[in-house]
Order: structure tokens, then C-alpha cells, then sequence
């Protein structure tokens, strides 16, 4: 570097000699000074002000000199004319060789600065161009924000696609230990080679990306060398829309950790709500047991008696009368009781209002994403655009879905992959129709009668409360649960709700 800086100031103090011996020396009658416009050009080649200030200073000298040896101080006429535009090319020409080299040495200071930030960060970041993607939403045509994601969604190969155009550019040292790569390792191309399978972080960016948003940020996955799944929250910035540059920078955090405390945290959480409904349970069983025990032994008491009086020699058919009018009296009251202890147990009605099932389902299955991702079950949406809305509670309509999404990936457990889990929901005329599909083994044909009965279940751990209690919740909702299943095909349930007139 110091050798290429001393070059460049020999050749301008060389140049700045030739010049002033021909200006002076020879009878040209151009500007020849003006040449000193290509001495100051090579000072600036340096990189320093200094150098720049000293070749302006020095040209205006030598150009002064020049003129004065040829034509003496006080000649007015065409030289001095010459001499003038010479003079003041080189002062602009200074002045904007000066104003250049600052804004290099800022964009260099800047430049080292993020480096020294890119290399030193603890976070990881990959350097991105976007511009084959821009290029690729560009052949859609124009496209409002809710076409654009309609267009994802209908479109999953536009995402596979735009994932293979997004170019790695750089990736700093933090992201590759992340992923546990070095140097003689290849290192990813193209954002397909950063994120898993299961991601569905990078259809959304690309949303933002297409609607001009600045950045955008999710939790998603990558995948290390050795084909280990990392999970990892990401924010990725954006350049505007107006922007030829197509560099995107997108900030990776490793999420294990926190993700194995949160999933510690839902697993005792998961024990505690157990160990609750089990004492509950057994409360609620001795209550009905203490509660409809009494009644039960009068009807029994009352039963010999009567048998007692029949089978005299004589029998007394008014005592049998009595005893059988006990039996009725006891049985409405063990009646009544049961039902009190329905009434108790049923959740009075939440409140209802007009819902976006869009919205119901999308909020559904991110309260279980991350299960199903654990599960590595793939979930796919097929949600009509413009869905009519339903009444109902919000909170039931979601545990719903929560219940049979966690009920298909739980029955797709040790099935080879792929597992797919479809989620449609369709408008049928004054009802709207969602339909949960898994790719599981299916429900043999003699479950499924007694499948929605209390009590009942087919996994080996469940209590048989989960699906009757949805169907339960639909039914208030005025809707229907149904299933359909043939073995090793999967489960269909099939979720019926009236929606709200236009």
C-alpha cells in the first residue's frame, strides 16, 4: 500500500514538471495548464488530503509562474483569459477531489466499522441478494397485499422456487459455528440451504418482501452439517422498494435453549394441569358416589321389600304399590342429582360474536406449532379466500382445532415420514365446513361409533373426555363433528358451523 501511495506521488510531482516545462519552454497558446487537472486526478489516487491540497496548491503556483515568465505581471489579453480557465478548473477540480476523498474515507470507516460488527457479533448474520427473487415476484405482475399472499398460499412452489434465488452472499463466523461448518466445509448458497424443511418463517418474509415492508422476523429452523435441526428466531431486514440493491441482511439467534426451558416450563405445566384433573377426578368421583349412593339403596331396599310382599302366600299389593312407588321416588331423585352435577360441571356459554374462521384457525395452529414440529409433522392450510364468518367463542372454537391437530400428530407418531396434516376450511352456502386430514393409520371401523362417547379412547394413556367434549362444544355452537376413516389412510373430522347471513 505505501509503495502504491509513493507511486502515485512521483508520477503527479513528474507530470507537474513536465507540464510547467512545456507551458513555460514552449510557444503553445492552448491552456496548457489545465493538464494539472490530471496532477491533482493522481494525488487524489493516494487516498490523502494532504496529498490533494499540496498538488492543488502546487499546480496554481506553477501555473502562476508559468504565465509571468511567459508574459510578464502586467500583460492582459487572450493568456490571461486562458490562464483564468485553467486556474479555476483547478481549483474545482480540488475542491471535489477533497470532497470525494472524505465521503471515501466515511464509506470505508463505515465498512471496517460493520465488518468489525459482522465478525465480531455473537448473533448470527447472513449477507443475502434478493434480486433474482424481486425479479421472480416482478413476473407475477402487480399485485395487492392480500393477492400476494393468497398467491403464496395457492403457490408452494413459488416459495421453493424464490428459496433457491435467494443468494448467500457472506456469513459471519457466529452463524457458522452455529451450524458447525469451518473453512474446508461448504458453506450454504442459497437460503435452501439455511432453512429446514419444516420452516414456514420464509413464505411470510417473502410477503413482507413483496409488499415493501422493511423487515420482517419469526421464529423458523436451520439445518447444521450434520442434518441437526436448530431452532432459531431470525429477523431479516429489507432494502426499499425504490432500492436497486437487492442486499438483505437477516439476523439469526440460536433458540435452543430457550426453547428447552419453555418446553420444560409447558411439559410441568402439562403435569401439573394433570395432577389437577386427576384430583379433581377423584373428588368429583367420591362426590357422585356419596351423592347418588343414597338414593340408590333405597331403590334397592325398596326393591326386596316389594319382592318380600309379592311372594307371600297372600300378597299385599298395596305394599307392593308403597314399594314401588319408593323405587320411582328414589330414582327421579338420583335423576335430579346427576343432573346437578352436569349443570355444575358444564362451562356456562362464553361470549359469542361474529369470528373470522381465518383467523380462529391460523391462531389454532401456532399455539401447536411447535408440537408439530417436534412431531415433524408437515401442516398444510387450504383456507378458502373470503370465508364467511361464524358465531361462537373464539377461545372454544380454538381448542377445538387444538384438540383434534395434537389428536392427528399424536395418531401419525412413529408412521414414516412424510406426515401431512390438511387443514381446509370451504364456505357451503349458509354453513362453512373445516376439515382436519391427517396421513395416520386411521380408525377402525367398530371405534368409531363409540369414538365422541365419554370415557371412551383409543390411545393407551388418554381419559376419552378430549373428543367428547368437542363435539359437545360444537353441537352448542349449533354445528356437527363427524369422522371418516378407512385403516392405514388417515382420520377425516369433519367440523360444521352455521355462518353469519350477509
Amino acid at each position: 500500500m505505501k509503495r502504491s501511495v509513493n507511486g502515485f506521488r512521483l508520477a503527479a510531482a513528474a507530470l507537474a514538471l513536465v507540464i510547467f516545462l512545456v507551458d513555460t519552454l514552449t510557444p503553445l497558446e492552448g491552456a496548457v495548464a489545465v493538464l494539472y487537472v490530471i496532477v491533482i486526478l493522481l494525488a487524489a489516487a493516494t487516498g490523502r488530503r494532504r496529498d490533494i491540497i499540496s498538488a492543488g496548491v502546487t499546480s496554481i503556483l506553477l501555473t502562476i509562474a508559468a504565465y509571468i515568465y511567459s508574459h510578464g505581471a502586467a500583460h492582459v489579453g487572450d493568456p490571461t483569459i486562458r490562464a483564468g480557465v485553467s486556474l479555476a478548473a483547478i481549483g474545482i477540480t480540488t475542491l471535489l477531489a477533497l470532497r470525494n476523498q472524505r465521503t471515501t474515507t466515511q464509506l470505508a470507516a463505515e465498512e471496517r466499522r460493520f465488518r468489525r460488527m459482522f465478525a465480531a457479533s455473537r448473533m448470527g448474520i447472513v449477507l443475502e441478494d434478493w434480486s433474482a427473487v424481486r425479479t421472480e415476484l416482478a413476473k407475477l405482475g402487480p399485485l395487492d397485499v392480500t393477492a400476494v399472499r393468497s398467491r403464496i398460499d395457492r403457490d408452494p412452489d413459488l416459495v421453493s422456487r424464490t428459496r433457491r434465488l435467494a443468494k448467500v452472499l457472506d456469513t459471519n463466523p457466529a452463524f457458522l459455528k452455529m451450524i458447525g461448518t469451518s473453512g474446508s466445509l461448504r458453506r450454504p448458497e442459497t437460503m435452501d440451504d439455511v432453512l429446514g424443511a419444516m420452516d414456514r418463517t420464509f413464505p411470510d418474509a417473502l410477503a413482507a418482501f413483496a409488499e415493501g415492508q422493511p423487515y420482517h422476523e419469526g421464529e423458523s429452523q436451520v439445518i447444521g452439517v450434520d442434518g441437526r435441526v436448530i431452532p432459531v428466531l431470525i429477523a431479516v431486514t429489507f432494502p426499499a422498494p425504490d432500492d436497486i440493491d437487492g442486499t438483505v441482511l437477516v439476523f439469526i439467534a440460536d433458540n435452543t435453549d430457550r426453547q428447552r426451558a419453555q418446553d420444560a416450563m409447558l411439559a410441568a405445566q402439562a403435569e401439573l394441569a394433570h395432577a389437577a384433573r386427576v384430583a379433581t377426578l377423584g373428588e368429583l368421583t367420591a362426590s357422585i358416589a356419596h351423592e347418588v349412593n343414597q338414593p340408590l339403596m333405597a331403590v334397592a331396599t325398596s326393591g326386596e321389600a316389594g319382592m318380600r310382599w309379592l311372594r307371600r302366600e297372600k300378597p299385599d299389593l298395596n305394599e307392593v304399590e308403597s314399594a314401588l312407588t319408593r323405587i320411582t321416588s328414589e330414582a327421579h331423585r338420583a335423576g335430579a342429582i346427576v343432573s346437578r352435577i352436569r349443570t355444575f360441571l358444564s362451562k356456562s356459554q362464553g361470549p359469542r360474536a361474529p369470528l373470522s374462521l381465518e383467523a380462529v384457525i391460523h391462531e389454532a395452529t401456532a399455539l401447536v406449532d411447535r408440537q408439530l414440529a417436534q412431531a415433524d409433522v408437515d401442516l398444510l392450510l387450504d383456507i378458502e379466500p373470503g370465508l364467511p364468518q361464524v358465531t361462537g367463542d373464539r377461545v372454544q372454537l380454538q381448542q377445538i382445532l387444538v384438540n383434534l391437530l395434537l389428536n392427528a400428530a399424536q395418531a401419525m407418531a412413529g408412521r414414516e415420514p412424510p406426515r401431512q396434516l390438511i387443514v381446509t376450511a370451504r364456505g357451503t352456502g349458509e354453513q362453512v365446513e373445516i376439515t382436519v386430514r391427517d396421513t395416520g393409520p386411521g380408525i377402525a371401523e367398530s371405534d368409531i361409533e363409540r369414538l365422541f362417547d365419554p370415557f371412551f379412547t383409543t390411545k393407551p394413556n388418554g381419559m376419552g373426555m378430549g373428543l367428547a367434549i368437542c363435539r359437545t362444544t360444537v353441537e352448542s355452537h349449533g354445528g356437527q363433528l363427524a369422522v371418516e376413516s378407512r385403516l392405514g389412510q388417515g382420520a377425516s373430522f369433519r367440523i360444521t358451523l352455521p355462518s353469519v347471513p350477509s
